[in-house]
């Protein structure tokens, strides 16, 4: 099938399986298609998928059936909900909001020789400022990664001032980047990034033990144990994201907490 088709089926194949059914006039406003164009696409989705899909004269729409076997994989909800924020009129439940975060500024300019630099692995003199360094100051450094934490993106980058694999903050690069030549620290030799490591939560222990079945099944944990695997360089991004960074007072607060084990041997990892 052409391309232009199999992302079409594929949002057919979405929506049955999150709502239940589809009209042409999803087809329409998704695509801006004429109602023949869209009742087109429908036909064909039929004729190829005979057993997925079948017509509900009261509802006007296809509806889907026990037999639907999908070409995509329908089952990421995170699929589901960017397809429908194209469609911001059409939400299934009404609305589907998401909290917004003051992300930092993504300044172009500054990035594109950002990644020259990543493509060609290149070294490259840029201003770059710290909260200890609060003037810009010259930074050759040998970037590798881009990294997006939730809030900000940062490069991964060899430093050699510090002489270390660093992060840096991606909104606080300055100045007109000039090209150094090759890079001499790639990839390959960032030990913190080549290494992964497994990050084991578990319901914070002062809850009942009803309380900490609802969290198991809110981090679909097995036997209230849930494993993520992360790189090193990576750790402290994600046990801030799972609100691991800081211990709180209350265990409603909390929720979840590293695992014993897990805790003593990532210790040295953590700031």
């Amino acid at each position: 099938m052409k391309q232009s088709r199999i992302e079409r089926f594929t949002y057919i194949e979405h929506m049955i399986w999150w709502e239940g059914q589809i009209n042409a006039s999803q087809l329409m406003c998704h695509y801006n298609l004429s109602r023949d164009s869209a009742a087109s696409i429908l036909k064909s989705y039929d004729l190829q998928y005979p057993h997925n899909l079948k017509y509900d004269s009261s509802l006007k729409a296809r509806v889907i059936t026990e037999n639907f076997k999908p070409l995509s994989n329908v089952s990421d909800f995170d699929s589901y909900l960017n397809l429908v924020k194209i469609d911001n009129h059409h939400l299934p439940l009404g609305c589907i909001e998401e909290v917004s975060a003051p992300f930092r500024n993504i300044n172009a300019p500054l990035l594109r020789p950002v990644l020259k630099a990543i493509r060609e692995k290149l070294a490259i003199d840029i201003g770059y400022k710290s909260l200890s360094s609060p003037d810009y100051l010259d930074r050759i450094i040998e970037p590798h990664s881009l990294i997006f934490d939730g809030l900000r993106w940062h490069v991964r980058a060899y430093c050699r001032k510090n002489f270390a694999y660093r992060d840096f903050v991606l909104s606080r690069f300055n100045g007109i980047a000039l090209f150094e030549g090759d890079a001499e620290n790639g990839v390959e030799k960032d030990e913190l990034w080549q290494t992964y490591t497994d990050v084991e939560i578990m319901p914070d222990p002062r809850l009942t033990e009803n309380q900490q079945s609802i969290i198991a099944t809110d981090f679909q944990m097995n036997n209230n144990l849930k494993i993520i695997k992360t790189r090193l360089a990576l750790l402290n991004y994600l046990l801030i994201r799972l609100r691991l960074d800081t211990y709180k007072n209350t265990p409603e607060e909390q929720q979840i907490v590293l695992t014993p084990r897990c805790r003593k041997r990532i210790k040295k990892y953590l700031p």
